[in-house]
């Protein structure tokens, strides 16, 4: 891999052929970590790291609205309006632990889900359920934004601790 990062840009497979990548080619990676990275690897990529913790959620939700707003004045309103009152206190809960300002339990889950995935699922549930027209009933609007928001697995109880 390193090879192909130097200027020769020559890559080398577990086989022993060799590939030339043209001038014009550029690579990509995304990793998790660099657990196993070595320092020769290391010095020769260009990094950008983004923790997770200090970008959020909210960016990406942004973008989705701003994305459905361009006839939709009153639906961006009231979505943002839905997305303030239900997403921060259900996201406190699920991946803090945070029921009414108390500290307690973490859910469990089967898969470990960041808040950034929660907020993804909402807004491609939201997405299907609006579909290309605007909603003008505000009530209405409310129950898709909840019916969507179940895609947080959360119970019945705490919706109903919610309202």
């Amino acid at each position: 891999m390193n090879s192909v990062m130097d200027d020769n840009r020559l890559l080398t497979l577990a086989n022993g052929e060799r590939i030339r990548l043209q001038k014009h080619c550029a690579m990509l990676f995304e990793v998790f970590d660099l657990q196993y990275a070595s320092p020769a690897t290391i010095s020769r990529c260009g990094m950008v790291y983004v923790d997770p913790k200090n970008l959020g959620y909210e960016p990406f939700w942004q973008r989705w609205l701003n994305g459905r707003q361009a006839k939709r004045a009153r639906e961006f309103q009231e979505l943002t309006k839905l997305y303030q009152k239900y997403v921060p206190l259900c996201i406190d809960m699920i991946c803090e632990g945070i029921i009414e300002g108390r500290l307690s339990q973490r859910l469990k889950g089967v898969i470990p889900l960041t808040n950034l995935n929660l907020v993804t699922q909402l807004t491609k549930m939201l997405s299907a359920l609006l579909g290309p027209d605007e909603l003008e009933n505000p009530l209405e609007l409310e129950s898709t934004f909840l019916q969507a928001s179940r895609s947080f697995y959360l119970p019945q109880t705490v919706y109903k601790s919610l309202h």
